[in-house]
């Protein structure tokens, strides 16, 4: 009885190892599953998931999860080069689409310089002048954002004096601010230069002066100063009472008030975003006691 008993007690001994052995080896698979899949969230990472494990059913599992993971690397790379294809085909019309634009712009200019048409073709040419100048200015924008969006040309970055831009791109605004009678409030500190792409900054400051011009009511300012270690950059302009801006979707393409009848192709401000992150800065917008702002900290 007691050989029995002892029998017994040294094959459930056994058993217990066995189990604890299996436990602690599907623990072990588990975290290593759990740390491949995390290695998985970087592109660049090929290698397979694998298992120490003789268990059928865990064997399988990796094997899915490796056939699922070489499916989906499979589809982005699909996915990447038909959007450069995309992007080229676009850029492609874009351009085709602006030569003709361009001359027919240019004609009817000459015709409007020329004079000699009454006061009803006259206005009729003036309208067909505005839309033109819009088509142009929309098919501009998806030349240049279909460049951007492809990776465009390589930064080339440069010591530049943003206080000196940003001075330069405010002073050229004269004209409209004049006319329109707005409030300007400007404020620049002086000497803050960094160094950036020259070329991608001015089209930034441009947008931005560009989106101004367009929907500010009363008000347009500029403010450009030190705080801590960043550079911040400031555009604001005056909304019209009744009118509200969804902060959250600004810098999304093709977003526009509902109430903004000025124009404009609903680009501006996402290209700036778009741009923004090339260069490393963080955009930001807000609307506060009936301003628009948009932030921009470098």
């Amino acid at each position: 009885m007691e050989t029995v008993l002892a029998v017994i007690c040294v094959c459930l001994s056994v058993l217990f190892l066995v189990l604890l052995y299996k436990w602690l080896t599907l623990k072990h698979n588990i975290r290593r599953f759990s740390q491949e899949l995390e290695k998985l969230k970087d592109s660049d990472y090929r290698q397979p998931i694998k298992v120490t494990d003789f268990d059928g059913d865990l064997a399988e599992l990796a094997v899915k999860l490796n056939e699922h993971t070489d499916i989906q690397r499979q589809l982005g790379v699909e996915y990447e080069q038909r959007k450069k294809q995309l992007g080229t085909v676009i850029s492609g019309i874009s351009h085709d689409f602006r030569t003709p634009l361009t001359a027919a712009l240019g004609y009817m200019q000459m015709i409007e310089k020329s004079g000699g048409l009454s006061e009803k073709n006259a206005g009729y040419l003036d309208i067909a002048v505005q839309k033109n100048r819009y088509l142009k200015e929309l098919s501009d924008e998806f030349f240049e954002l279909t460049k951007m969006e492809n990776g465009g040309t390589e930064l080339s970055c440069e010591e530049t004096d943003l206080s000196s831009m940003l001075t330069e791109a405010v002073l050229e605004q004269y004209s409209w601010i004049e006319k329109r009678k707005i409030t300007a409030e400007f404020d620049i500190t002086e000497g803050i230069v960094t160094k950036t792409d020259r070329h991608c900054a001015e089209r930034i400051l441009n947008n931005l002066m560009s989106n101004a011009e367009k929907y500010t009511a009363d008000i347009f300012g500029a403010v450009l100063k030190r705080e801590g270690g960043e550079t911040v950059l400031t555009v604001y302009n005056g909304i019209s009472e009744g009118e509200s801006v969804d902060t959250e979707r600004v810098f999304e393409p093709f977003y526009r008030m509902s109430a903004r009848t000025a124009g404009g192709s609903g680009l501006g401000l996402y290209v700036v975003r778009v741009l923004c992150e090339r260069l490393g800065w963080r955009v930001s917008a807000k609307e506060e006691n009936g301003r628009f702002f948009v932030e921009i900290r470098i």
